[in-house]
């Protein structure tokens, strides 16, 4: 079984191999690149120019390099904000899903009571 810190430095791997396969010459796509390591589940992250495959070879340097029993996906975000995720079965399968955001951020109603509030405040002072 592998430590926290050997998963850390195979992902710190995977994300500095594809940083030098990037094909963007902006460097908005290398610092896009970045992983997490929460709860045994390493989560790469990459903004998306066009096709997955012409960015970087992100996917294909986690699949050769993370070890088999690790989980990891990969999450690419797009110029509108949408989020794509690739990851794989337990069988090897290819799979791939929209992240729904939610548009609500869940507060507590006195929270939006004061926003609400403030909001008047900053209005009426801007009428006067």
């Amino acid at each position: 079984m592998l430590t926290e810190i050997e998963i850390r430095a195979i992902a710190q791997r995977v994300v500095t191999e594809s940083k030098s396969t990037a094909k963007v010459d902006t460097g908005a796509l290398k610092r896009s690149m970045a992983f997490t390591y929460i709860r045994g589940m390493v989560t790469f992250r990459q903004f998306v120019y066009g096709q997955y495959g012409e960015n970087s070879m992100l996917e294909k340097n986690a699949i050769r390099l993370m070890p088999y029993g690790v989980q990891w996906r990969i999450i690419y975000t797009t110029f509108g904000g949408d989020e794509i995720e690739i990851g794989r079965t337990r069988q090897g399968r290819a799979t791939q899903r929209s992240i729904i955001k939610s548009l609500a951020k869940s507060t507590t109603s006195r929270i939006r009571d004061l926003i609400a509030i403030s909001r008047s405040k900053k209005d009426g002072e801007a009428q006067e």
